[in-house]
């Protein structure tokens, strides 16, 4: 090293005891404000909400669309037009409609979950409950009942869990086998006394594992017969 070097190196300034101080009072500043946010998510309320409906929206679309594009392939055969094949899979209004629903169901809800917090400059279950209701909103992109079925339960075993960690009903061992036998015998009471309401998917289905030969709708409505006779009641059609 030259002798000029040596004396730009010594001349350069080093930090003071002060600036030392500054940086770790900045550093402590930003730490405590950090601690303080009502949300703990990284980055920006904006950048966190785009991320989580972005993310929705790839795999709420990536999942619908992949399951139509094998469906379509190796069941339906429409490898051999590939137009109608695009069009039936990846254009079609399902895919595109479930990725949106799942997109702002999640980014929706962190989205208006951060501004209430913003507006009222505190976290409690008021946030996640308007939040929740908004984001619910986002069925209007793929109505399926299926999916309102499985959020509805799912909100009923959230409720009874918040009222049991409350101390307002109390657990019960076989609690679940009970709930099950409930909806089983109110299933199959509409299977025979009211086929009308059962989804006809479902019937299929119980069709199915009765077996080939068998005829589910004709047993039932001999059941229902033999109970009008029987009661000495006019036999009506389900």
């Amino acid at each position: 090293m030259s002798d000029q070097q040596q004396d730009n190196s010594q001349q350069q300034p080093q930090p003071t005891d002060d600036t030392n101080n500054q940086v770790e009072e900045i550093k402590l500043d930003d730490s405590q404000q950090d601690k303080n946010r009502l949300c703990k998510h990284r980055g920006s309320c904006i950048h966190s909400t785009l991320y989580t409906w972005a993310r929705g929206l790839l795999i709420g679309y990536g999942l619908r669309a992949s399951m139509a594009l094998l469906s379509a392939i190796f069941i339906r055969r429409l490898y051999k037009n590939p137009r109608k094949l695009v069009n039936q899979t990846l254009l079609h209004k399902d895919p595109i409609g479930f990725g949106l629903f799942l997109a702002f169901y999640t980014g929706g809800f962190k989205g208006v979950n951060c501004l209430l917090r913003a507006i009222r400059q505190k976290e409690d279950g008021y946030n996640s409950a308007i939040a929740g209701f908004v984001a619910g909103a986002s069925m209007m992109f793929s109505k399926s009942t299926e999916v309102a079925l499985y959020l509805f339960a799912r909100a009923l075993e959230s409720l009874f869990n918040a009222a049991w960690k409350r101390g307002y009903v109390k657990s019960w061992k076989h609690g679940d086998t009970a709930l099950f036998c409930f909806c089983t015998s109110v299933m199959f009471y509409a299977f025979v006394w009211e086929p009308n309401t059962v989804r006809p998917s479902y019937l299929k289905f119980l069709s199915k594992v009765a077996g080939k030969d068998r005829d589910l709708s004709q047993v039932t409505s001999k059941i229902r017969e033999l109970y009008y006779i029987s009661n000495g009641i006019k036999p009506t059609a389900a």
